[in-house]
């Protein structure tokens, strides 16, 4: 006979119950092998009530490594799609799946190149960049990159049709190289964002190069330092006669352009024993800004107008100083009697002309004290100023060749070259330049054009004279020779 205890007991009446009873903790499921755990997580919030979460874990091989994967949700299902989604973004890290694998959230799925453009040019706004930069990028986004590609998904971009954009299409309407790199370091830019912030999980553009700059051949390399040691001379001597003479000495002193026409009188100072030039600001045109809806499919203004009739524009187009163009820019260059002589002189014809009925500056902290402005007063457009080099040029006798494209900022090249010819070094060249000294020696590699080979010369002509000078006693091979 069979005797019916405790245990048979208990079996029975869990038997009526259902899978887990109703006290104890809920136990995992069953699961199959490689399913991976899930538990449940009680928490108890601050006002004293408990609440329930799914913890869901896997632990899966990347590699040569195992590596173990938790999500928490407030359902089973929720957290294993978590996990599985961590899961599968490390496999698509690691190569083992594609990035197309990954499910895009349904936010970052609609989000369109416009979006991703017009996104990172709002950030960029707000990191303070010059606003000839801004405008810059703004034209090549309206005018070349959101025709094409504005209602686009930012997610579908391919690299095959971006490298056609770039290298065929692009050309064929007849941009210039310098556009096209801007354009491209636009875009690409504008994606790196995306990717920074999770919303890309690849970039279209890994691989595709911006075209190159043309290079600078033996024949630049040449014409600059010629026009180094015969064109400034020329300038200087036709601009004096047009009552010019300072504009250009600064130039060729290696000052940026909207430096030179930023100058005001307190940028010139005497201390200790010392003429000083002060660069600590630079002339710039800030513009309005339309304030109506842009279409980014068409990269048109929904006003129709440009941005100084826009109905609902934004700030107007005024004259401002503003700071150097980097930390470094700002410096002190030192200056001889002579050159201060001809600072006076020219600041007190300046101030004789402020005081005539028709001189009427431009509203703005500093602007009524430029040293170089137009006959009323007002600030001198860059334009204006690279048309006056251009006439310049044109009225000199000069048989060696101008540089290729020589603008006002060649002067700046010029003015590194001859610096360096007449001995200046590395740390000479970063006062007066205001490069940074991290980047100074690709600073001198992209602006000097110098004679390395004379200021070589003497060393190299001892180094010969060891082999070539007359017999020495000690050679013991002249006989045979």
């Amino acid at each position: 006979m069979i005797e019916f205890d405790r245990e048979d007991q208990e079996r029975l009446l869990r038997s009526g119950l259902k899978k887990h009873g109703p006290k104890g903790q809920r136990r995992p499921k069953k699961r199959a092998d490689g399913e991976g755990s899930v538990f449940t997580v009680e928490r108890t919030r601050k006002d004293g009530t408990t609440v329930t979460y799914f913890w869901a874990a896997k632990t899966v091989e990347l590699g040569s490594e195992r590596k173990k994967f938790t999500a928490q949700a407030r359902t089973e299902r929720e957290a294993i799609e978590k996990r599985d989604l961590k899961i599968l973004r490390a496999r698509v890290e690691y190569g083992l799946e594609s990035p197309d694998s990954i499910p895009p959230d349904p936010r970052i799925a609609k989000l369109t190149v416009a979006d991703c453009l017009l996104d990172w040019l709002k950030e960029r706004r707000r990191e303070d960049l010059a606003p000839a930069t801004i405008h810059m990028y703004d034209a090549r986004i309206r005018n070349h990159l959101l025709p094409a590609f504005g209602s686009r998904p930012v997610r579908g971009l391919t690299y095959e049709e971006l490298k056609v954009y770039f290298t065929e299409t692009l050309p064929d309407k007849g941009l210039g190289v310098d556009s096209i790199r801007q354009t491209f370091i636009c875009f690409k830019s504008a994606l790196d964002y995306y990717v920074r912030d999770g919303i890309l999980y690849r970039h279209p553009m890994v691989g595709l190069k911006a075209p190159a700059k043309k290079a600078k051949t033996a024949e630049d390399t040449l014409a600059i330092r010629k026009a180094a040691d015969k064109l400034g001379h020329l300038i200087i001597q036709e601009a004096r006669n047009e009552g010019q003479e300072l504009r250009w000495v600064f130039g060729l002193l290696g000052l940026r352009q909207a430096e030179v026409l930023g100058l005001t009188d307190d940028c010139f100072v005497e201390r200790d024993g010392l003429f000083r030039l002060l660069v600590k600001q630079q002339l710039q045109r800030e513009g309005a800004r339309h304030g109506c809806e842009l279409d980014g499919d068409t990269g048109k203004w929904s006003c129709g107008e440009q941005t100084t009739r826009c109905p609902q524009r934004i700030g107007e187009n005024r004259w401002v100083l503003t700071d150097t163009k980097t930390t470094s820019g700002r410096r002190e260059i030192a200056l001889t009697a002579q050159a201060w002589l001809m600072i006076y002189e020219h600041i007190q014809t300046v101030k004789q002309r402020r005081a005539e009925p028709d001189f009427k500056p431009e509203k703005g902290a500093g602007l009524d004290r430029l040293i170089f402005t137009r006959k009323d007063g007002k600030p001198i457009y860059g334009q204006r100023d690279r048309k006056e080099l251009s006439r310049l040029l044109e009225q000199i006798e000069y048989r060696y060749g101008l540089p290729e494209g020589m603008t006002v900022h060649t002067l700046r090249h010029m003015a590194t070259t001859k610096l360096i010819d007449g001995g200046a070094d590395r740390d000479h060249l970063i006062a007066t330049m205001g490069w940074s000294p991290k980047n100074a020696d690709a600073q001198i590699a992209t602006y000097s054009s110098a004679d390395y080979a004379k200021q070589a010369a003497p060393t190299l002509a001892a180094y010969l004279d060891d082999y070539l000078s007359e017999k020495r006693p000690d050679f013991t091979g002249w006989e045979e020779l």
